[in-house]
């Protein structure tokens, strides 16, 4: 399995749910938080790479797969929000690395939003409805981690940027603080190839590998009235 940030934050928020999505591949639906993300993000990058915003807009209408709750206007507006500058750097950055030197280590993946010619600088955009600090979960170190290593670099600027307020979230990254986020997605990441590999010699004891952990995230999951069902005599 490759893995990414999202994968290694839903395993530690609800295994069963990760167990669900990426073991037994069932398909989520495509929520309107996920389709709004996917179409600001697609004209951000068009309009940093030099399209109009009325055709940057549209194309992120079109990337969200015109989500009934996707309005014109509301891209617009969160786009409109995005401090772009010219020349700020490259778009959706592809990394692809193991975690370790290991021969048999994990690979972790992602697309880094932004990141300036040098890597010394990175920038992920976000449509969240509520702000918080970019040193509350590891994802930005992770990918200053993954620039680091393209790019040989020492130290890179992180940046949150929370389109709804215009506001972001920023911290330099130096080689601890990602050693930090490697470490953490590697342990992560052993933790579930740990897992997979019972539940190859023992397929009946998914539920006890992959525990329903209940929390506020259960009333955004496709999976809540299977979980209940199967775990609330437990």
């Amino acid at each position: 399995m490759i893995f990414s940030f999202s994968r290694l934050s839903l395993y530690e928020t609800c295994p069963y749910r990760f167990y669900k999505k990426y073991i037994q591949g069932y398909e989520e639906p495509i929520t309107y938080p996920l389709a709004l993300g996917k179409g600001v993000h697609k004209a951000i990058e068009d309009k940093i790479n030099g399209i109009s915003h009325s055709e940057a807009v549209l194309n992120g209408l079109i990337e969200a797969d015109f989500h009934p709750e996707v309005t014109l206007e509301e891209l617009s507006d969160l786009v409109s929000r995005a401090p772009i500058q010219k020349n700020m750097g490259a778009t959706e950055v592809h990394f692809k690395l193991p975690l370790s030197k290991d021969e048999s280590a994990p690979i972790v993946q992602g697309y880094i939003d932004v990141v300036s010619e040098d890597g010394g600088k990175i920038v992920d955009w976000k449509t969240n409805r509520s702000r918080y600090d970019i040193l509350d979960n590891h994802q930005v170190g992770l990918y200053a981690w993954a620039i680091g290593q393209m790019k040989n670099q020492s130290t890179v600027e992180g940046n949150l940027y929370f389109l709804r307020f215009s506001r972001g979230s920023k911290f330099v990254f130096k080689q601890a603080d990602m050693e930090k986020s490697r470490q953490w997605a590697l342990a992560v990441a052993n933790e579930i190839n740990s897992k997979c590999e019972i539940l190859d010699m023992l397929p009946n004891k998914a539920e006890n590998l992959f525990l329903s952990t209940p929390s506020s995230y259960c009333r955004h999951c496709p999976f809540v009235i299977e979980c209940f069902r199967k775990f609330s005599g437990k």
